[in-house]
């Protein structure tokens, strides 16, 4: 008897143990973020979520009582959510992972929130505070540039603008740099992916080909090593990648049926919401007045939400070619398909169907037709 009460007591010890284990695991695998927002009197509602694939989605929410909530979860991989309080449209990016993370913050200024306990988060803090001497060196240059501009001093502006752009390389080489010293690093994919619209895909490739193989599942580094295969597909030298979408008046139209009726055709990404596309329309549209009777045309692809602003800005600009949208903003299959990222954005297709340049603005597309068609 007495040995199957001690037996039955180790089985009661271990089974105590394993639920103590799985009790620890199960911690281990959930996030608890504890806000606290100070001079926050009054009842709001705090969502945590993130952007996929240009849409939010939300992940939990809270009502905070006082300024005091908690969001608790799980994730599989720490990722950069948001902490949304669109009451007062305030967005606070947090980096989420299964530990136990603390948010402080006052209502007075809450883009300047104390968030401890994320690791990750912690390693996108030290990246930020790194690259602060850039942001200030730039903010000034913003500010003398203004002053120039008010006094109509082009030469200071040139200046400004010179050293603006240094700046900004110098901001892109720390950058790059970094990630690559921190290639194990959850975050470093993210800053790489929010600065890949300024690199070259030689770079992009480079850099994307150097991270650890402990991040291959990694959401930012699957999104990085995609746009890399398809900005290879969409290079110069590659065949034009086809799509059909629809014109102004509904009816489907693609892109391979107006090629093969010329021998260059300049496929123009815009809108018109984007007020640098707008001003070098009439750019495009001095090349097509130029050219048109020699083979060369347009074909619009418009990141358009409205159908009504999208043809009246067709109108006014006097956009006097093919048009096409699936009126879907930043999800545009065909921006998709040759990985815009920003707009203006062209690329020119020549007789034989291959990409020949990409985004000619300005006289540089003149001249480049020019050049073309002697």
């Amino acid at each position: 008897m007495r040995k199957i009460i001690f037996s039955l007591g180790l089985f009661g010890m271990a089974l105590l143990f394993l639920v103590s284990c799985n009790n620890h695991q199960q911690a281990d695998n959930q996030f608890k973020i504890n806000l606290n927002i100070k001079n926050l009197k009054q009842d709001v509602q705090v969502v945590l979520q993130k952007r996929t694939k240009g849409e939010w989605v939300k992940l939990d929410s809270v009502n905070l009582k006082k300024g005091l909530g908690t969001i608790t979860g799980s994730v599989l991989a720490p990722e950069l959510y948001y902490l949304t309080i669109k009451q007062f449209n305030a967005y606070i990016p947090i980096w989420v992972e299964n530990s136990n993370i603390q948010v402080e913050a006052d209502l007075k200024n809450l883009r300047k929130p104390k968030i401890t306990g994320s690791k990750s988060q912690a390693e996108f803090d030290a990246y930020n505070d790194s690259t602060s001497s850039f942001q200030e060196k730039e903010s000034l240059l913003g500010q003398q540039y203004s002053q120039a501009r008010i006094k109509k001093d082009e030469k200071k502006m040139q200046d400004i603008e010179n050293q603006y752009n240094q700046i900004e390389a110098n901001k892109m080489n720390y950058m790059l740099a970094y990630v690559i010293r921190h290639n194990k690093s959850v975050v470093s994919p993210y800053i790489l992916l929010s600065n890949s619209y300024s690199l070259s895909l030689n770079k992009l490739d480079s850099v994307t080909s150097r991270f650890d193989s402990s991040l291959n599942q990694n959401e930012y580094v699957v999104l990085l090593k995609n746009r890399v295969k398809t900005l290879k597909r969409v290079t110069v030298g590659q065949p034009f990648v086809d799509f059909t979408l629809n014109t102004p008046d509904g009816k489907p139209l693609s892109l391979s049926s107006v090629v093969k009726n010329h021998k260059y055709t300049l496929v123009d990404f815009w809108a018109s919401w984007c007020m640098p596309c707008r001003a070098e329309n009439p750019n495009v549209v001095k090349a097509f007045k130029a050219f048109k009777s020699k083979g060369f045309t347009v074909f619009g692809v418009s990141f358009d939400k409205s159908h009504d602003k999208w043809v009246a800005a067709i109108k006014h600009d006097g956009l006097n070619w093919p048009q096409v949208s699936d009126l879907k903003y930043w999800s545009s299959a065909a921006g998709k398909l040759y990985g815009v990222q920003s707009i203006p954005h062209n690329v020119l297709i020549g007789p034989d169907g291959k990409i020949i340049a990409k985004n000619l603005r300005g006289e540089a597309l003149f001249q480049k037709l020019h050049e073309l068609m002697k």
